[in-house]
């Protein structure tokens, strides 16, 4: 399908900006520790107690605050000035002041456990540290699935029970269908933050919830959301959570192990004296930030591959192929989505395959037999 120049412009945009942001993190970690900033932190933290923790609370407040300042020019013109300039935002500038603030509180409070952890696993087992904090890792992506739904979602948008009966009912029993029992189907306001659309199937267990954007609901009709969401069963139908869990499982534990072997080779360069030193840990997550370039590719050609299992599900479940094209195109009009991006933009940002191709997939589906 052909693109609009105004969806070409806003691709061209976004995707510079989403390279500079995989680069941003490592430049400016590693900008601080050549300028000796860790050190000079780590000293005025040690100043508020004399408890390791509590100074360690100080040194990553402080620390996480300077990123997010130095960070919040680009985070403005990202996230709020260009969706406005190509009319993709209803939200007013307040609002996304104070939900910038909110995300920035509720990953400090998730992050906080885990830098304590990060820092006792050095400090006490040093040897083996990484391979803790690996499982560490592992263990909370699972529980930030399972209750990220039911705690942290809400902090953002107010669940509310669809209107819509009918296609409350279809859905459920599409939901059924598929082999799963859901809690409900709730609708979510994000159109006073964004016109674009979005719908998943939420949570782990008990806790799975349909959960459909206003902004779908408005502008897509029920047999197009029963697509929508007959690709998101199929997530679950075929345990991509899981996988994706898994594969990044995999990810986490080498390249923790390779962290700990930069570390070792690093931390004397960088003029740190001992492994568990406050400032380390700004060393191992540089590390971490670079190695999670080269990784990237590899989790999103995974998730590709996922995303084209699914779309290959709810063709299969609805028997039509039309409701999916359609949805498909009206996405990408909505979103002004690159149908067709580069290779490269492709292989470093997208996890699901370019639209065009999604397309291209489901018109062939009618010679499947």
């Amino acid at each position: 399908m052909e693109m609009t120049d105004k969806a070409k412009a806003y691709s061209r945009e976004k995707h510079r900006l989403a390279i500079i942001g995989l680069i941003f993190s490592p430049f400016m970690l590693s900008l601080f520790i050549i300028l000796g900033f860790p050190p000079y932190i780590r000293y005025i933290s040690s100043l508020v107690s004399s408890n390791d923790y509590i100074n360690l609370l100080a040194f990553f407040s402080l620390m996480s605050l300077a990123y997010y300042i130095v960070r919040a020019p680009m985070a403005y013109y990202s996230d709020f000035a260009l969706e406005h300039k190509f009319s993709l935002s209803n939200q007013a500038f307040k609002d996304w002041v104070k939900k910038e603030a909110k995300k920035g509180i509720v990953s400090f409070i998730i992050s906080t456990p885990l830098i304590f952890s990060l820092y006792t696993f050095i400090r006490y087992w040093p040897l083996c540290w990484w391979l803790l904090a690996a499982i560490l890792w592992f263990f909370t992506s699972i529980l930030l699935a399972k209750f990220a739904p039911v705690f942290i979602v809400p902090l953002f948008y107010k669940y509310s029970p669809i209107k819509n009966k009918t296609l409350k009912d279809k859905l459920l029993k599409l939901a059924s269908g598929a082999g799963f029992r859901v809690k409900d189907v709730y609708e979510i306001n994000i159109s006073r933050d964004t016109k674009k659309a979005n719908a998943a199937l939420m949570g782990i267990g008990k806790q799975k919830r349909i959960v459909l954007c206003d902004t779908l609901l408005e502008n897509f009709n029920e047999d197009e959301i029963e697509s929508v969401m007959g690709h998101e069963l199929g997530h679950h139908k075929l345990r991509h959570l899981m996988k994706l869990i898994s594969s990044e499982g995999i990810l986490t534990f080498v390249t923790f192990f390779i962290t700990n072997m930069l570390f070792l080779r690093l931390h004397a360069a960088a003029g740190y004296t001992r492994l568990s030193d406050f400032e380390s840990l700004v060393l191992i997550y540089a590390i971490m930030c670079v190695l999670g370039i080269f990784t990237l590719p590899l989790q999103n050609a995974f998730s590709r591959k996922l995303e084209k299992e699914a779309d290959l599900f709810t063709l299969e479940t609805a028997g039509d192929n039309q409701a999916f094209i359609s949805t498909m195109k009206k996405l990408a009009e909505q979103n002004l989505a690159d149908t067709c991006p580069g290779k490269f933009y492709e292989i470093m940002l997208y996890t699901h395959p370019p639209i065009s191709r999604r397309i291209s997939f489901a018109e062939s589906f009618k010679s499947i037999p």
